[in-house]
């Protein structure tokens, strides 16, 4: 992305208003048929997988797909 004075009217305009209504806030995560989804946690600084009944693995990406990342698993 170019800084701020370089870029062009156009693209700053679509800037302010991807700021006011960023992606992440427009919808609901994407569910999988199996009940899970994927999220940032903030917390741990990383991916991790949700299950339908909450809980959280941390994963990595395998050639292109997200797997578990059986090393980390968090415990609560």
């Amino acid at each position: 992305m170019a800084a701020y004075d370089q870029m062009s009217p156009a693209e700053r305009r679509n800037l302010i208003r991807t700021l006011r209504n960023p992606p992440a806030l427009q919808e609901d995560p994407q569910v999988l048929p199996d009940g899970k989804h994927y999220e940032y946690d903030f917390r741990l600084k990383r991916t991790v997988e949700v299950s339908r009944s909450g809980e959280r693995f941390p994963v990595v990406l395998v050639e292109g797909k997200l797997r578990r990342d059986h090393k980390n698993v968090i415990r609560r």
